[in-house]
């Protein structure tokens, strides 16, 4: 039991007339919406002076506890040449050997963003060797999709180094990245402590967030009941994916999408079955029907055979699990959305394809006729522009397709994929009704014509998928200043949340 506020002169969100009203929230539940004063009994109240009230806000896809750790890492996104990356990565170095003293434990760079580096080929093994000869060392490219290590990295992973570029992809990248991201369980859920919090009430600005869609490669299950029960962790909402090496014991445990995990304080719950099907743009191994430009051979990498994949897909499907799966290139997104339109029995409610970023015209109505849901990250939009151009020409219109998504049908939901781009919905709200990034003012909106209205943007983007709060939903809320329904891109970004509500407590106020 929570128990009961009343919110007086509110404005809310998605009620075109602007009139204030009252609200009460009893027990985590909202149970009157009321227009003007009302008097009705509470054990307290909150005056909103006109400020709104809405739905809190969700982040689809992240990958929590590598977010957690970036405090950790080297953050290298605004580098322009492996020359500049050898440099910073040097002057860090000292610092993070003293923060982590270990000499077992990786030392780890991110977020590189290759675009038009004149010197890509001297990211190797030999030059990390140079800054790094003892400890392992991986600087990871943008996406997580490959990494380059040193050596020593490489006898960890065991890899002979001689006469390795120092260079994985894919399947050899996310073991990797599974190897590194065992530090231990202390310092993990210490970080996930601290970015929790952080996301919930005071991460940038204060954010509204009180769910995630937790994809990280672990057992987060287990993870997120140890995090709760053990470390107190309550600021939000967690759905727990998981891969196919943690499925079994899910499904031996008699967990299914949707029932809460035990011990959790109801915080917790099973989410999807998460499959990754292809690579990504940046590392040109997103799996297109074209090829990379001046690679003729190249035309990015699938991870499964068709049939291979159909029978997994149908194994947790018949588990009771919804399904998440990862496609970014064409003829990735072709050939699972062909898997899906062959289950049997069908993708249960809520299954969704993730990313979606270049797609087939043909392609497109599928997603509404299979109801699946376009999981998408708008922010990869604004960071992927100029790589977009340089590996698929001619295909961009058809990239990134919000609009062309919505106009067939289909729900759309929107996410971050952190670490790869920080949390933060606000600005992805922004990229996906007006096509900029931030700081992009000086360039032109990115095929303009697949922008979203404010609308559409907002109910990807909540907590609940609805626009509005509603009697009888749970009062996961939020109090903004300005009705987000109502102001440009800027404004969004820089959107003032005063309050932010889980079941009915408050997790974050600063209300005028």
């Amino acid at each position: 039991m929570t128990g009961s506020t009343l919110f007086r002169h509110a404005r809310l969100v998605g009620y075109p007339d602007g009139r204030t009203h009252s609200v009460l929230v009893r027990d985590g539940v909202v149970v009157s919406i009321e227009k003007g004063e009302v008097s009705l009994a509470a054990d307290e109240e909150r005056d909103l002076k006109g400020s709104y009230l809405a739905p809190s806000l969700a982040d689809h896809h992240t990958h929590f506890a590598s977010f957690a750790l970036v405090a950790l890492r080297l953050d290298l996104y605004t580098a322009t040449s492996a020359a500049e990356v050898l440099e910073r990565t040097k002057a860090w170095l000292p610092s993070a050997r003293e923060r982590q003293p270990d000499p077992a434990q990786f030392l780890v760079g991110q977020r590189m963003r290759v675009g038009e580096w004149p010197d890509v080929a001297d990211m190797n093994r030999l030059a990390l060797d140079s800054l790094e000869p003892d400890r392992p060392l991986a600087i990871f490219f943008a996406g997580f999709h490959s990494l380059c290590v040193n050596s020593t990295a490489l006898t960890r992973l065991d890899i002979e180094p001689e006469g390795h570029s120092g260079v994985l992809e894919e399947a050899d990248c996310f073991r990797a990245w599974t190897i590194i991201n065992a530090v231990p369980e202390e310092v993990k859920d210490a970080a996930v402590a601290n970015a929790a919090r952080k996301a919930a009430c005071v991460f940038l600005v204060d954010l509204g967030i009180t769910e995630i869609l937790d994809l990280e490669m672990d057992f987060n299950i287990e993870a997120w009941q140890r995090r709760i029960r053990d470390k107190g962790i309550k600021e939000l909402r967690v759905r727990c994916g998981m891969y196919w090496q943690h499925l079994q014991p899910a499904l031996a445990a008699g967990l299914r999408t949707g029932d809460g995990v035990p011990d959790t304080d109801g915080l917790a719950t099973v989410g999807p079955s998460k499959w990754i099907t292809d690579g990504s743009l940046g590392s040109r191994t997103a799996c297109c029907h074209d090829p990379y430009p001046d690679e003729p051979d190249n035309y990015g990498h699938f991870e499964y055979e068709p049939k291979t994949l159909l029978e997994g897909l149908e194994a947790a499907t018949r588990g009771g699990m919804t399904l998440a799966v990862h496609a970014i290139g064409d003829r990735a997104n072709e050939l699972v959305l062909q898997a899906f339109a062959a289950l049997d029995p069908p993708a249960l409610p809520g299954s969704s394809i993730e990313h979606a970023q270049l797609l087939a015209l043909s392609d497109i109505p599928l997603f509404a006729r299979l109801g699946l849901v376009a999981s998408i990250q708008p922010t990869h939009m604004a960071d992927d522009r100029e790589l977009a151009e340089r590996y698929w020409p001619g295909r961009t219109g058809r990239a990134y397709a919000f609009r062309s998504l919505v106009d067939a049908g289909a729900t759309l939901k929107l996410g971050s994929d952190a670490p790869v781009a920080p949390i933060d919905p606000w600005d992805a709200m922004a990229v996906a009704i007006s096509r900029s990034g931030r700081g992009q003012g000086d360039l032109p909106p990115w095929h303009p014509e697949q922008a979203i209205t404010p609308l559409q943007a907002w109910t990807a983007s909540t907590s609940s998928g609805k626009s509005r709060l509603e009697v009888g939903d749970r009062a996961d809320l939020m109090v903004v200043a300005k009705d987000p329904l109502a102001v440009s891109a800027e404004e969004l970004r820089d959107m003032q949340v005063q309050a932010t509500m889980l079941g009915g407590r408050w997790t974050h106020l600063a209300l005028p």
